[in-house]
Parts: C-alpha cells; structure tokens; sequence
C-alpha cells in the first residue's frame, strides 16, 4: 500500500533513514521536532517511500541544529509549492527565507545531480568549489 494509506509507518522509517544519512553525512540528528512530524504526517507522498527517503535526507543535511525542524523540510512539504519558491509575488517567510531556500535547493539539485561531488556540482553551478562550501556552511549544509 503507497505510504499515504500507512501513516504510522512515517514516523519508523523517518527514524530509520535519519540513521543511515547521520552515518554518511557524519552528523548528530537525534529525532524530528514535533512540528516537522506533523508536516510529514500531513503529506500526501505522491513518490512513497523513495519521495521520505529523498525529503529526510535532504533535512539531515540541512539541519542546523541537532533536531530537524519545519524550516529543514522541502518546500513542497511546507504547503506550498516549487512555484511559490519562484513567484516574486509569493510573500510567504519573505524574501531572505525565500532566497535562502533557493539557493539550498540549486545546491542539492546540483549535488544530487553529481552524487554528492562538490568540485562537479561547483562547476554544474559554476562556481568554485571553494565558493560553494562557504554557501553550504552559511545554509548549515554539511
């Protein structure tokens, strides 16, 4: 059954993928705030299990603190959409957050894009390498 129709799954698998991303990321992500539990809960994963796999991973390396919150979560999870991220006359979390969500998700695009290749996403946003880890470490990605 699609994992919309297993809602108690969520919260296992979370805890599962938190572990193995922790591993390869080295990082210390102990749980997932409550708030950002119930944005998962809400969600109707359209891509499964894959579609959680993809979203905690990415909040792992997002997360700047030791607990995953809202503002680790994709967009799309957050109510709304990859078009309100672009449309200049969406106010929501205003412009800085908007900015800054942009430019995480340009960032791990390119990096999915390149299997976690730095100097290879560097070049794919054509940046230096040196350049994109100093954007990394100011979004709080590893």
């Amino acid at each position: 059954p699609p994992l919309r129709k297993r809602k108690t799954d969520i919260s296992v698998l979370a805890d599962h993928f938190i572990r193995i991303y922790n591993r390869e990321n080295e990082k210390k992500i102990k749980g997932i705030s409550r708030e950002a539990m119930d944005r998962l809960m809400k969600y109707d994963f359209p891509g499964n299990v894959r579609e959680l796999e993809n979203i905690i991973e990415r909040a792992v390396i997002l997360s700047r603190s030791d607990i995953i919150e809202t503002r680790d979560l994709p967009l799309h999870t957050q109510e709304f959409s990859e078009k309100a991220v672009l449309d200049p006359y969406n106010f929501h979390n205003g412009y800085e957050e908007k900015v800054r969500a942009f430019e995480r998700e340009m960032i791990l695009a390119a990096l999915n894009q390149t299997d976690g290749n730095q100097s290879a996403a560097a070049r794919l946003l054509a940046m230096t390498e040196r350049h994109l880890r100093s954007r990394m470490e100011k979004l709080g990605m590893k």
